[in-house]
């Protein structure tokens, strides 16, 4: 009786159309990517299905190292499989490594702003960041308006922090070698009014609320700059 219902269980998992076998086991990666390989494993069926686009668009990258000790290359084109399915994680990941490192700037932009379009709350963060430094007035208003965009409420706020403490986590897991953030720091409140004459918080803890746009953003850029390596 019992082999009777798991084959009729089996039956019908396999008998479920593509679409929506593939949403099944999307939804399977988005939460563990573990679960996913470990389902590919079940039958030829899932296997072939969990090789779309859409499956690597959603997979979960919690379980990978953002800057892997050793290289592995199974992990690699796994990796740059999520990429090219357009994984707004994978995108950020590469981008913020990339562009710090001074490693295919144009490419690593474009990873940001592809993760930013999808809805990746860190890529948005680290694209503002980003257009402060690199200079010029019209980039430097838009990334004022990015991480401006991300304290208008007080969710947006939580969102906000855990953005700071992701990209402050991420850039002391790499060496920056970027000229643009090798400069002095960039004054977005000169842009709105005199220069603040109080110092930068030294701790992502320290970082205040500010009614004034360039402050509030000068207040990001102390704390992002309090983490990098060089320091």
């Amino acid at each position: 009786m019992a082999n009777e219902q798991k084959r009729s269980s089996t039956t019908s998992i396999l008998s479920l159309p593509t679409e929506v076998l593939s949403e099944v086991l999307a939804r399977v990666a988005s939460c563990s990517c573990a679960d996913l390989f470990r389902a590919k494993l079940c039958c030829k069926l899932f296997y072939e299905v969990s090789d779309a686009d859409n499956i690597y668009h959603r997979v979960s990258l919690d379980k990978f190292e953002i800057v892997p000790w050793s290289k592995n290359d199974q992990v690699s084109r796994f990796l740059k499989k999520c990429r090219e399915s357009k994984n707004p994680e994978a995108l950020y990941r590469k981008g913020v490594v990339d562009y710090f490192t001074d490693k295919h700037e144009g490419s690593a932009l474009q990873c940001l702003e592809e993760a930013a379009n999808s809805g990746h709350a860190d890529a948005a963060y680290a694209l503002g960041i980003i257009y402060i430094f690199v200079g010029g007035d019209e980039l430097k208003r838009k990334g004022m308006r990015l991480l401006s965009g991300l304290k208008k409420s007080r969710i947006l706020k939580a969102r906000n922090q855990r953005c700071r403490d992701n990209l402050r986590a991420l850039l002391r897991m790499i060496w920056v070698k970027n000229p643009f953030f090798l400069n002095p720091t960039p004054i977005c409140c000169a842009m709105t009014h005199e220069r603040k004459t109080s110092s930068w918080p030294m701790d992502a803890d320290d970082v205040e609320e500010s009614t004034c746009e360039g402050c509030a953003c000068d207040e990001e850029i102390g704390a992002i700059c309090a983490a990098l390596p060089y320091r």
